[in-house]
């Protein structure tokens, strides 16, 4: 069955509500997991800027122009993400106008492509915001990305740069990116510097009609609770204690009996609540997930309705 497509008003796109992730650390994986995610109906691709991710990009560049489905593809990047100077031994700052302009161009030579879908990028909240939103609106005036988002970008921050960019007249916010949106409450985000997404995070999506990409990894969605977990989401300790609490064992038991009672697995039933808020949810799935058995656990998410009762029955509210 093919992921279920959904409307992101803000970005005027229907979207596959899971999101594909290929990764430079997986170079093997990247045609037949970007062939079967094809199969399955799936149409956006994320790329994150950590390491470079040179491979990934040019990979998906590649099978792109391959199967003649850019126009119907949505390629979203990750920009100006932070650098590491050797010689200090300290990160490197790249939340500027300069930053923006380098890695627009670079992304759009690696994918051998015209525009990029949308572009992301990390606050750096101690620096001024308005160079970076307007050079983004520069890069949008002349066509070369087509919608901004943000990830760990406090709400008041969130506001103010769509303040801004209302008032100057330039491309403003439509997505915010996270690795914190779960069904379990975790006890500190998977980094120190990441933003958790609260209630006041929750209520600033709404109001202002953005959209999410959610990642849905095992170690952003708590699936240690359960057992099965990818390796990777033990990878550090804090990774697995962050989930340890009552409440969440708790809401562990009740997910159990509803996800029996559905036939679906626990990972199943996470992902899928994950995906049916009341703003637009697409999940982000790393690629080589999708040469696994997860893939029919993820396939089995994107189609379940997950209702207000359901939830309700989870969560007690």
């Amino acid at each position: 069955m093919p992921f279920r497509r959904i409307e992101v008003p803000s970005l005027g796109w229907q979207l596959s509500n899971l999101m594909a992730a290929p990764s430079s650390a997986a170079p093997e994986t990247h045609k037949d997991g970007l062939d079967a995610y094809h199969r399955l109906g799936g149409n956006c691709f994320h790329l994150h800027g950590e390491g470079g991710e040179t491979h990934s990009r040019e990979a998906i560049g590649r099978w792109l122009r391959h199967r003649s489905l850019r126009t119907r593809s949505f390629v979203c990047t990750q920009i100006c993400h932070d650098a590491w100077d050797d010689q200090r031994q300290c990160p490197i700052d790249r939340f500027t106008a300069e930053a923006v302009a380098e890695d627009v161009a670079a992304d759009l030579d690696l994918l051998g492509t015209h525009y990029l879908d949308l572009v992301y990028l990390d606050d750096t909240p101690d620096m001024p915001v308005e160079p970076v939103l307007e050079a983004l609106g520069r890069e949008a005036a002349i066509g070369r990305i087509r919608a901004v988002g943000v990830r760990n970008w406090a709400p008041e921050r969130i506001l103010a740069a769509i303040d801004h960019t209302t008032r100057a007249g330039v491309k403003g916010i439509s997505m915010v990116v996270t690795t914190e949106l779960s069904l379990a409450t975790p006890t500190q985000p998977l980094w120190p510097e990441y933003l958790p997404f609260d209630q006041a995070m929750r209520e600033t999506v709404r109001a202002q009609n953005l959209g999410v990409f959610a990642h849905v990894s095992d170690f952003n969605t708590g699936q240690c609770l359960f057992g099965n977990e990818v390796p990777v989401a033990r990878a550090r300790p804090e990774w697995v204690q962050r989930w340890s609490t009552s409440a969440n064992r708790k809401l562990a038991k009740r997910v159990r009996v509803l996800a029996e009672a559905r036939g679906l697995s626990p990972r199943t039933l996470t992902v899928a609540s994950i995906l049916c808020h009341s703003f637009p949810v697409i999940g982000i799935v790393p690629l080589p997930s999708l040469l696994t058995a997860q893939s029919a656990e993820y396939e089995r998410a994107s189609a379940v309705v997950f209702s207000e009762a359901d939830r309700s029955a989870l969560c007690e509210v």
